[in-house]
């Protein structure tokens, strides 16, 4: 009888498990500087220099905000004042030559390297969007 009980505890042991499974997320590059302040979504803190950045994090920086943010393929973001961007999606593989990156300009000014890959970049704006290939 009490190994009828045992199986609801281990149920439970296992979705209290999923939130740190799934915030154990994969930088996919780093603010190489930060001025003089920008936000990063990820767990709502404040960028610095040589913080990590995440997929499906947001990027905002204040009225004299900006940052500069570097992408494991080598690729960069420069992100100006009273700016929102959101990096939506980063696939790269340095064992390939394809990849793809998805960035949402909701607000502001920014500036987008590509990097060291091939591969699709895709950058959506509240006006329209940008894709490149190759």
């Amino acid at each position: 009888m009490q190994s009828h009980n045992l199986i609801p505890l281990f149920m439970l042991g296992g979705l209290l498990a999923l939130p740190t499974v799934a915030s154990a997320q994969e930088a996919i590059g780093k603010a190489t500087s930060v001025r003089p302040q920008a936000e990063g979504s990820h767990g709502s803190r404040t960028l610095s220099g040589g913080a990590s950045v995440y997929s499906q994090e947001t990027v905002r920086t204040g009225d004299s905000g900006q940052a500069d943010l570097q992408f494991r393929d080598n690729s960069s973001l420069s992100v100006g004042s009273k700016s929102s961007v959101r990096l939506d999606k980063f696939v790269y593989d340095p064992n390939k030559s394809a990849g793809a990156v998805t960035i949402q300009a909701t607000r502001g000014t920014f500036r987008f390297v590509t990097g060291s890959q091939g591969g699709s970049y895709q950058i959506k704006s509240p006006y329209g969007t940008l894709g490149i290939r190759g």
